[in-house]
């Protein structure tokens, strides 16, 4: 559970408490009138309203900095006061809102406000100055606004069915199914961007998490053994074949055929929720994170997160962990093989960390999905 806190100067407001995930957007609108002291917070489809204390007016000559703390103006930054999130669609206006403004704000539903705001991400790079580990993109408001949970993670490597299947598992995914039209649009929409790693000159095609069933001919979900309805095969090649896999070729594009299991493919992985990697073996004074997210990719393959102050990436050659703050600070896992991934147990050379190991001397650490309650 998680509270809001708005602070001005000495002031300090907080919120009652709701339940939110992570990797997911969080729609915000403060309204405040200095006149009557009255407040209405917006939270995603949460209201809290009151009346507080807080300063006459909001008062002009100062900096405003999103992301970071200011422990003096214009300075004073530290990593641990960073905000490490996705900052979108930023609006200051010079009145309060109403309350139906705010709600169509947060319900993201089109705004047309008037006046102009006084501050919004409307011109970035004209109006803002940004210093630090700052990535800008353009989003949609359906990206801000989407509801679905669930997320695409690319592993590029060719494996067959059951090496896609594990690594899936490993990572907390499963192979994706889709059961719609707008799923299979979805999944051809991410894999574009990966057509200069995965395709030959047939172009390229992905597994999906499905099995046939030969007597019926019709094919159902690998993990659940449900049947699966929805079906977009443009033909029914390879009829011996047991697996299923979506094709992304200028003549098939989108469309599904059978193909054998131990064909090697592209992998990605579905996420319905935030998976949560445990990492095991590091000392209790270590500077690593224990506990890490997979997100996006850094070049073609995942990035894990860690919760506050690490980051697990493959760096050309291996992967590597390294203590943000320090770059110094790192370990680097001992790779036999190029399309070998950091899950598991494996052994890491660590340089920088607090743990009484001898610079440079080598660890072995697991890295998994299984959490405490996994074991009884």
């Amino acid at each position: 559970m998680q509270s809001v806190v708005v602070e001005a100067e000495k002031y300090s407001l907080t919120t009652g408490k709701g339940s939110y995930t992570l990797l997911g957007w969080w729609r915000f609108c403060y309204l405040h009138s200095f006149e009557t002291k009255q407040h209405t917070i917006y939270w995603n489809d949460k209201v809290f309203s009151g009346t507080s204390e807080g300063p006459e007016m909001v008062r002009g000559g100062g900096l405003l900095v999103i992301g970071q703390d200011q422990d003096r103006m214009g300075g004073g930054y530290t990593f641990s006061q960073s905000l490490n999130a996705v900052v979108a669609d930023l609006r200051l206006y010079n009145r309060t809102l109403t309350n139906s403004e705010a709600l169509d704000f947060v319900s993201c539903k089109e705004t047309h406000l008037d006046p102009q705001t006084l501050v919004s991400f409307s011109d970035f790079k004209n109006n803002w100055k940004i210093e630090g580990s700052v990535n800008i993109e353009d989003l949609n408001l359906a990206d801000i606004c989407q509801k679905e949970s669930s997320f695409l993670i690319m592993f590029p490597e060719a494996w067959s069915f059951s090496q896609a299947v594990a690594m899936c598992n490993n990572v907390g995914g499963s192979l994706p199914v889709p059961i719609s039209a707008r799923e299979n649009e979805q999944i051809l929409s991410f894999l574009n961007p990966y057509i200069p790693y995965c395709s030959d000159a047939h172009g390229y095609s992905i597994a999906l998490g499905m099995l046939k069933e030969y007597e019926t001919h019709s094919h159902y979900h690998y993990k659940s053994g449900e049947n699966i309805t929805y079906s977009n095969f443009l033909y029914r090649r390879d009829e011996d074949s047991n697996c299923v896999a979506i094709a992304v070729t200028e003549d098939d594009y989108g469309y599904w055929y059978y193909s054998k299991c131990d064909l090697e493919l592209c992998t990605i992985c579905n996420f319905t929720s935030v998976t949560h990697l445990k990492v095991r073996g590091l000392c209790d004074e270590s500077l690593f994170n224990t506990t890490y997210l997979v997100l996006g990719e850094s070049g073609e393959k995942p990035v894990f997160r860690g919760f506050s102050n690490s980051q697990l990436q493959w760096t050309g050659t291996t992967w590597t962990l390294t203590y943000l703050p320090e770059n110094n600070v790192k370990a680097t896992m001992t790779t036999k093989f190029e399309d070998e991934y950091p899950v598991g147990l494996r052994q890491w050379i660590t340089e920088g960390d607090r743990c009484s190991l001898q610079q440079g001397s080598s660890q072995f650490l697991v890295i998994s999905a299984c959490q405490a309650s996994s074991f009884k």
